[in-house]
């Protein structure tokens, strides 16, 4: 019994030693926080305002945390652009946002679109999609435009925000602030 016990222990730990190994490689994250000026390939130009919202989910809070975690950036929008929840998957910043009245058929009644942004933090631009589907009784097919942008730093935010370092307080499981 004690020889299948030790082959269970070694097999137990090399399992959790290649788990431990292999964990997810993260980029550093650039956290936007101000007011942007967002202009398009286009000309359509306008302020978006950024207000990043991040929150611990690791480690036992036992160090100071500087490094931004699950973080959500609140996009505020201007006419002609839409505002949404930014998340960051694979170094892009991404939001979609569904319009109810997106464009007028030409029997007066209106259609839905779908707009997605997209951005890079370290290039500061990005892509606007802007889909449908087939609307107007059928004469509007199916589409997608796919309009570039620039993202250009202006000012920082009204009410600033006190992102990092959390300050937690000490001893086991702790509130930070």
């Amino acid at each position: 019994m004690t020889i299948l016990t030790r082959v269970i222990a070694a097999v137990v730990l090399a399992l959790g030693a290649a788990v431990g190994a292999a964990g997810p490689a993260q980029a550093e994250q650039k956290v936007l926080e101000g007011v942007y000026t967002y202009t398009q390939a286009d000309g359509l130009s306008g302020d978006l305002t950024i207000y990043p919202s991040c929150v611990p989910t690791v480690g036992d809070l036992r160090e100071p945390l500087y490094l931004p975690v699950a973080c959500r950036l609140w996009v505020q929008a201007f006419t002609g652009v839409q505002g949404g929840q930014a998340r960051l998957a694979n170094g892009v910043w991404a939001y979609t946002t569904p319009v109810k009245e997106g464009f007028k058929c030409a029997d007066g009644s209106f259609a839905p679109i779908t707009e997605t942004y997209e951005f890079n933090t370290d290039t500061m631009s990005g892509t606007r999609i802007t889909t449908n589907v087939p609307a107007c009784d059928g004469t509007v097919p199916a589409n997608m435009v796919k309009t570039p942008f620039t993202l250009a730093f202006k000012q920082p935010l009204p009410i600033p925000v006190d992102q990092y370092p959390l300050i937690c307080e000490p001893g086991g499981l702790r509130r930070c602030f």
